[in-house]
């Protein structure tokens, strides 16, 4: 089978991880692309207006105000013809960033964890320029169970909070509510990770670590 010319085909890489951004440049040039690599959201803004590219593919958290959730609603409005390849941390959006719903509908969703080769990055951008939906694009509670740890949105929202270093009375204050309130969530979210609360357990680290691996879906 003869592989697609991508000699022609331009990309903007956005992630603030260095050795991602490396990583996946480096994959996709090797596989033909003209890449173009950013750190940020204004640089991949100001990128995707300079080279006019087929795609972009972006993370979800640069650890700023700005996401990249922003970034693909800003990209699809100025240039609806261009795929977008979402390339993150999570299983699902709600666990990455406050605003999973400016994401566009369309946009081909990948995690970190599951591509196992470039090729599966560099197909994701293909069918992202096509305009080809795939299984990559449903929701996670349209998928088959496969043994994850599953939260709610409010608890994923907590969680996320929790990750970003918010204290108990700072996830109060957020959400508006009592602490007392709050460590009864933090307890449900907790049982619902599957982790030890017990006295000399450490929950709360412990969670932040499966969020960090991208290893919990919302419902």
């Amino acid at each position: 089978m003869t592989e697609p010319d991508t000699r022609q085909l331009r990309v903007v890489i956005a992630d603030d991880d260095a050795f991602t951004l490396s990583l996946v440049s480096g994959g996709l040039e090797a596989k033909g692309f003209a890449v173009t690599a950013a750190t940020s959201v204004a640089q991949a803004l100001e990128a995707v207006r300079a080279v006019d590219p087929h795609a972009v593919v972006s993370d979800l958290n640069f650890g700023t105000v700005e996401t990249g959730s922003e970034l693909l609603q800003q990209v699809a409005e100025e240039f609806p013809w261009v795929g977008l390849v979402v390339l993150t941390s999570h299983r699902s959006p709600e666990l990455a960033v406050s605003n999973p719903e400016k994401i566009p509908a369309g946009a081909v969703y990948l995690v970190k964890s599951q591509l196992g080769r470039i090729d599966d990055l560099a197909d994701a951008v293909h069918r992202a320029i096509s305009g080809q939906a795939n299984d990559d694009t449903l929701p996670d509670d349209e998928r088959p169970d496969d043994g994850v740890p599953t939260v709610t949105a409010a608890q994923a929202d907590v969680l996320r909070m929790l990750a970003e270093g918010a204290s108990t009375r700072a996830l109060a204050e957020a959400r508006g509510t009592t602490v007392r309130a709050v460590e009864t969530m933090l307890n449900r979210l907790f049982v619902a990770l599957g982790l030890d609360t017990g006295e000399n357990a450490n929950p709360r680290v412990a969670a932040v670590t499966m969020w960090q691996r991208g290893g919990i879906r919302v419902r």
